[in-house]
């Protein structure tokens, strides 16, 4: 039990990391929307979307290779070795992509940002790409040790410093676009600095392993060609719109998907949640039931904040930032379904763990991103931002259409469809009804109101419809769990029994 009480506190304290960088993203919107045209707010779109492409390829996975030859080299020198050796790798990749964006900083600024006398945010993000990456070579040091909260320090530090570092630049030195990167390399140099300085004894460069570097590249290689997919899903769409439509389309996207990102944190906590619980029925025929409703449950509530999302698209827009940002109303809805849409996977991937299968996941992937490309190029020239919303959502549905159905050969679930197709139903007439009714109000407060009501009663209705499975499935699932945990270990297959003494 004490194993479980750390694990859970361990999981806690991650999730509030991730809620902490998720808030700061919140705090600053409103600041910064307030300060910035769309089209200024696309630029540092462009940047911020810039720094998340090359930070896939300086890291290049080895994160995921450093945690395994930690296990596999688990002298404490070895271990320093292997995390040196990501060290010396990331920040000599970064400080080449910095040399290169500082070397090409006008014509990067005339072709991506469309003004070239915004060169100078080029010369910020060569400063900020170089230090960006070092608290997460600490950060996953101090996880392998079992020891999150000096690794939520680390990521807390960069947070914090970006938000008080953009604050001060923006409001009050009042630097203008430049401010909003002086913050982010003030959070990233802060961060680095105390990675340094806590692992001093263990990121030490002279230590770099040149014959190690070649395997862990190798082991991770696939990793960058399954996140820079995820990239052309999400991130990679924002800069397409920026070079297909205009620099303030790009702005109100990003805005919009800011918004929509925050139902992630919603989805992240039930995910945390599940798959320790789905993992453990180990009766198949119980778990094929648990998590049909599972998947039926996630799927109902995901309607439901998209729905919500959808409802209070306006009213969001309209408190958290100008007039000016409330174009974004139908991309933020659009993208709240997306959110939904693209994590109900995550929900899938258990039947996948459970048979030890991922390439599933990365064929859906692949073809989500095909289809994304596909139907932005057809949609967004036709109906611009919405357009370019409406492609991410085809190409997850995709995506969730493959997971579904090769879960379904690798591990069959049983699932209520005619419960899922009513929510649907239930789902698509409650927005008929929005959209008619959505000029009844006006004003914030009637429309909040109005708004609230009609998500309240499709709640009520989608709680009568699952209360009992959800309830049942809950009740079996813990049974079995409860049943397993008591059941002795099997003895291991072709093990001879112990000869008897001869004496």
């Amino acid at each position: 039990m004490s194993v479980l009480k750390k694990l859970l506190g361990e999981t806690l304290i991650y999730g509030l990391s991730v809620a902490l960088s998720s808030l700061v993203g919140f705090f600053l919107l409103p600041i910064y929307t307030r300060s910035f045209t769309p089209s200024e707010y696309g630029a540092i779109a462009m940047v911020n979307t810039s720094t998340t492409l090359v930070g896939i390829f300086v890291v290049f996975g080895l994160d995921n290779s450093s945690a395994i030859w930690f296990w596999e080299k688990p002298e404490p020198e070895e271990r320093s070795r292997t995390f040196s050796t990501w060290l010396v790798f990331t920040t000599g990749a970064a400080a080449l992509a910095a040399a290169i964006a500082f070397a090409l900083k006008g014509p990067l600024a005339t072709w991506l940002l469309k003004d070239s006398s915004l060169s100078g945010l080029w010369t910020l993000f060569a400063a900020n790409i170089v230090a960006v990456n070092v608290s997460r070579i600490g950060v996953l040091w101090y996880r392998m040790q079992r020891r999150p909260a000096l690794a939520v320090v680390l990521t807390g530090l960069t947070s914090v410093g970006t938000a008080v570092g953009g604050i001060v630049c923006v409001v009050k030195l009042k630097m203008g676009l430049p401010g909003v990167l002086w913050g982010q390399v003030v959070g990233s140099w802060v961060s680095l600095v105390a990675t340094m300085i806590l692992l001093r004894g263990v990121l030490v460069p002279t230590r770099f392993d040149r014959e190690r570097l070649p395997p862990m590249l190798k082991l991770s290689a696939p990793l960058v060609l399954m996140t820079n997919l995820s990239w052309l899903m999400g991130s990679a769409i924002t800069p397409a719109v920026n070079l297909m439509l205009s620099r303030a389309d790009a702005g109100l996207y990003q805005v919009a998907s800011s918004l929509a990102s925050l139902l992630g944190l919603i989805i992240f906590a039930f995910d945390q949640a599940w798959a320790p619980f789905a993992l453990g029925i180990r009766d198949a025929a119980v778990a094929r039931r648990v998590y049909g409703v599972a998947v039926e449950v996630a799927t109902a509530l995901g309607l439901l904040l998209a729905f919500s999302m959808a409802a209070f698209a306006l009213p969001i827009l309209q408190i958290m930032t100008r007039a000016q940002y409330t174009d974004a109303q139908w991309v933020l809805a659009i993208l709240g379904l997306n959110t939904v849409v693209a994590n109900i996977p995550a929900v899938l991937s258990v039947t996948f763990a459970r048979e030890k299968q991922t390439r599933p996941l990365a064929k859906a992937t692949a073809f989500g991103v095909v289809v994304t490309a596909l139907a932005f190029l057809g949609l967004a020239p036709i109906f611009g931002k919405e357009g370019a919303a409406a492609a991410v959502v085809l190409g997850s549905i995709v995506v969730l259409a493959s997971a579904f159905r090769d879960s379904q050969k690798v591990f069959p679930i049983d699932v209520g469809y005619a419960r899922l197709g009513l929510t649907l139903v239930l789902t698509v007439g409650w927005t008929v009804a929005l959209v008619a009714t959505r000029g009844l109000t006006v004003r914030l407060g009637p429309m909040i109101a109005h708004r609230s009501l009609l998500c309240v009663t499709l709640l009520a209705v989608v709680v009568l419809v699952y209360r009992g499975p959800l309830r049942a499935a809950l009740a079996e699932g813990r049974a079995a769990r409860a049943k397993a945990a008591a059941e002795p270990e099997p003895e291991p297959e072709g093990e001879a029994p112990p000869a008897e003494d001869a004496g």
